[in-house]
Formats: structure tokens, sequence, C-alpha cells
């Protein structure tokens, strides 16, 4: 069963804004793409993406302190499938995972 992407969602990722930035030309090869503040306008074939990061927060686990960024997607123009593509490669490029 394929998860469906809405055209537009939100979901908090576990790393700063610096961290986002390093990571994001790979998520997003080989589709163009501008940044401008915190918002990311992405050239898709089928249609747009924007991405907008919220302020970074920080989430305490007992001792633990980890950075945590609302990140907001919006597609234009982009049937299910297409969205669920990007997502896959976009999570694919910001997985974090241990063994």
């Amino acid at each position: 069963m394929t998860r469906a992407i809405a055209e537009q969602f939100t979901r908090e990722m576990g790393l700063t804004f610096d961290d986002f930035l390093r990571t994001l030309p790979g998520a997003l090869a080989p589709l163009e793409y501008s940044i401008e503040g915190r918002r990311i306008a992405i050239a898709h074939p089928e249609g747009s993406i924007e991405i907008s990061l919220g302020e970074t927060q920080t989430r305490r686990i007992a001792s633990l302190v980890l950075p945590c960024t609302p990140v907001t997607f919006s597609f234009s123009g982009l049937e299910k499938e297409e969205r669920r593509k990007f997502i896959d490669q976009f999570d694919l490029y910001f997985h974090r995972g241990g063994g």
C-alpha cells in the first residue's frame, strides 16, 4: 500500500536551519530551487513546491537536548504519485538513523 502525500502538510524535523541547508542540494537534485529567508521555492516539471521552515526549538528527552524545526511542504500542480516520489527522495537524503 502506497502512502498518500497531501498537497500541504507540516512535520517536525530534528535539525537546525543550517543542517537543513547543508543537506538540501542532494535532496532536491536535479531540480532547481531558490532560497529566500526560510522559504525554498522549487521548480518541478509538473508544477512547483514550496518548503517553509519555522523557527528552530529544542526538544528535551531526559538530559538530551535536540533541535526541532517545523517544516511545511506545499505542492502546486503535482499529482499524488509525483508528490510521493518527491517526498521519498527528500526523506532518503534527510533520513537519520542508528544501527
